[in-house]
């Protein structure tokens, strides 16, 4: 029997990357997606639509997927990024940020039916731990999901394995021009675009681990080590 897997932000970049990897290995995939789903029709593919930045919307999935059986795995990938500067109302700023990074993930899963040897994976970000002043909102709210991840793995210890992985720039964008592309890249101890490839493999690995919870992953080329480098010792 296929083993069943829900992906939140799965209908477009890495998350429509991740749900089509997963039906391709023969899951169940269960796809959420907030307005639009690039993905195809397929008869393993449920997709499911919600806005997780409201409440009511998070607690209407909540109930569907508390009806679709034991879940052996769960990606959190869903992702709100707004500067602060953008922002016209402050609260709501907030609040939107901290519902799709920490509410959701924390309402969607309380009341599933795990099956047996269950996973857990959350997509944090290397700024969850290197803010930036531009989006102050953003990097707390993916440190939130972060911290919160780590108290689900002590939590539902034997029951649910829960990990976190931090992204760097993994894709670039169209929008994304050359000056930027090589400015990102400088930043990088691995000097290449590492692709969405790399974060489904990191899932995949942590998934499939028995012995790993608790754990925070960096798939950024070394970006971390080296933007926390920059910012010790330019400060001196």
């Amino acid at each position: 029997m296929a083993k069943t897997i829900v992906i939140t932000g799965a209908g477009r970049r890495m998350g429509k990357q991740l749900a089509e990897h997963f039906l391709a290995q023969g899951w169940q995939v269960i796809a959420h997606y907030n307005t639009r789903s690039e993905l195809e029709s397929h008869p393993q593919l449920t997709q499911l639509q919600a806005d997780l930045s409201d409440p009511d919307a998070i607690a209407q999935l909540s109930q569907q997927l508390q009806s679709l059986g034991p879940i052996h795995a769960f990606i959190h990938n869903a992702s709100c990024f707004q500067p602060d500067a953008a922002a016209e109302d402050s609260v709501e700023h907030f609040q939107r940020h901290f519902n799709v990074h920490v509410l959701a993930p924390s309402e969607l899963t309380g009341s599933l039916t795990w099956a047996e040897g269950a996973a857990m994976v959350n997509i944090s970000d290397i700024y969850a731990d290197i803010p930036n002043q531009r989006f102050a909102v953003y990097c707390a709210s993916k440190a939130a999901l972060q911290n919160w991840s780590l108290s689900m793995a002590q939590r539902w210890a034997g029951k649910v394995r829960v990990n976190v992985i931090q992204p760097g720039p993994i894709q670039f964008l169209p929008e994304h021009d050359e000056a930027y592309r090589q400015k990102v890249l400088s930043q990088s101890l691995i000097k290449q675009e590492l692709g969405y490839q790399s974060v489904i493999d990191s899932a995949d690995f942590l998934i499939s681990n028995p012995s790993l919870t608790g754990t925070v992953m960096r798939v950024d080329g070394g970006r971390f080590v080296t933007n926390r480098y920059e910012q010790t010792f330019s400060n001196h």
